[in-house]
């Protein structure tokens, strides 16, 4: 389903297309800039579809990287949460509970199960957002850092050598690479939205101006009585 402020911006591009559909049809509409023409407009209006486009993908893109990164640390089968559990038990079952290996182990998995992942913001572009941004970089960067040095610490344990695949050190560091690559495509999609959506207001921002001059043209060319004018003058951007 569209957010608000998404079907807002598809009203509005509504209204604009109707809009030049009416002054298309006006006679003897010459207005005084040429921004204002219909060819103006038109291609404005195009503009605007295709930033409308671009905004679109990159959210979706946004999207998906947050959610694969969410799977990746603490929903699907392998993620970096379930992996911890067998790493405990693979450490206790080889050293015994109470060694010094599984006393050291044990304190980094406890740092990350204290850590909250938090997941990034549907919207980054909010500026209020600027904060749950960093707040959720700082938890996946936390967990990140965390599951390496379990890697680094069972790297030196002498004789680790479980049979479950999944914990070994070498498929563990091929995790903790994947895990930083999902870590970077996060923020790597924020930037681009940002610009996009910094494009479309100011793109907005003008089909706003233009719309209000072309009401007071076609006022001042028909008439306030008349029925160009009473085609356009309630027509909203």
């Amino acid at each position: 389903m569209a957010s608000t402020s998404e079907t807002t911006f598809g009203a509005k591009l509504r209204n604009a297309q109707d809009l030049v559909t009416y002054i298309t049809g006006f006679v003897g509409y010459v207005p005084p800039r040429t921004q204002e023409t219909v060819a103006s407009m038109t291609t404005l209006i195009s503009s605007l579809i295709a930033t409308n486009a671009t905004e679109a993908s990159q959210q979706e893109n946004y999207k998906v990287a947050v959610d694969n990164r969410q799977a990746a640390f603490s929903k699907r089968t392998g993620s970096v949460d379930k992996l911890l559990s067998p790493i405990k038990g693979a450490v206790d079952a080889q050293y015994g509970k109470k060694s010094t290996e599984a006393t050291t182990v044990n304190a980094i998995i406890k740092k990350m199960r204290a850590t909250k992942l938090t997941k990034a913001p549907v919207d980054p572009t909010k500026q209020e957002q600027a904060a749950a941004i960093s707040q959720s970089e700082r938890s996946y960067g936390s967990i990140t850092q965390s599951f390496n040095d379990i890697i680094n610490t069972l790297s030196q344990f002498v004789g680790y050598a479980p049979t479950n695949n999944t914990i070994k050190v070498v498929t563990l560091q091929t995790t903790a690479t994947q895990l930083t690559t999902l870590n970077n495509a996060v923020i790597q999609k924020i930037q681009p939205l940002k610009t996009t959506r910094a494009t479309r207001q100011t793109q907005y921002t003008d089909l706003k101006d233009r719309v209000q001059r072309i009401k007071s043209y076609v006022k001042a060319q028909y008439g306030n009585s008349s029925t160009e004018y009473n085609m356009i003058k309630g027509i909203s951007i």
